[in-house]
């Protein structure tokens, strides 16, 4: 399965659908139909021509994918760069060249994790609850070892079950962050793999890309 794409990017023009599934109370605590609500907001972005960045994406984000488009992700992440390209791209930075690949905005990954926003008494930056783990939040957790594990799959599985019974709800960055701490050492593991993994890459497949 895809290691999640390499971070050297740059977002270079937004998308057009901005923000995330909207503002909620802080009691919000989410229905079976509001999950059904989300899947439909993801999907619009999902099926669009750019929505194989989330494919491309790795972690939660592509597992989300893979869940609300179905057999149809897998053979689209290879249809591309889309017709949108120009117009909603991020630059990509392999040595010296650049390159344009398609780009979802973070407000759309956002609804991809099916985020709300909520007004916090005391804080002027709104908070948020989300089904699923935003990037950050995976990345830093104890269940991202930069693929996606049997474990993960098990969690995901699990989740998804719950939500769709009744006993799973929406949560806030804090809460999320304590709820998939699982190993302790995942992230020190990440980092080795991705310090080795840039090193190999470019000390084997950059100086003959080069040579050309």
């Amino acid at each position: 399965m895809p290691r999640e794409r390499p971070r050297e990017v740059k977002r270079v023009l937004s998308a057009p659908m901005a923000g995330c599934l909207g503002w909620r109370q802080l009691s919000f605590r989410g229905t079976e139909w509001d999950y059904r609500h989300y899947e439909g907001h993801a999907y619009e972005i999902l099926a669009s021509p750019r929505g194989r960045a989330a494919i491309l994406e790795g972690g939660i984000v592509w597992r989300l994918a893979l869940e609300i488009l179905g057999d149809d992700a897998r053979q689209r992440a290879a249809e591309g760069p889309s017709s949108d390209v120009l117009q909603f791209a991020q630059e990509v930075r392999l040595g010296q060249e650049s390159y344009l690949d398609d780009a979802l905005t973070a407000e759309e990954i956002d609804i991809i994790c099916g985020t709300y926003k909520v007004a916090d008494a005391g804080h002027v930056e709104p908070a948020h609850l989300s089904w699923w783990p935003r990037p950050m939040q995976w990345k830093t957790s104890g269940l991202n070892l930069g693929y996606w594990t049997q474990q993960a799959e098990q969690w995901f599985v699990t989740r998804i079950g719950n939500i769709r019974q009744g006993r799973a709800e929406p949560m806030s960055g804090k809460a999320w962050k304590s709820s998939i701490r699982i190993h302790s050492g995942a992230f020190k593991l990440r980092t080795v793999c991705d310090r080795e993994s840039d090193k190999f890459l470019s000390d084997k497949l950059l100086p003959s890309t080069h040579g050309v």
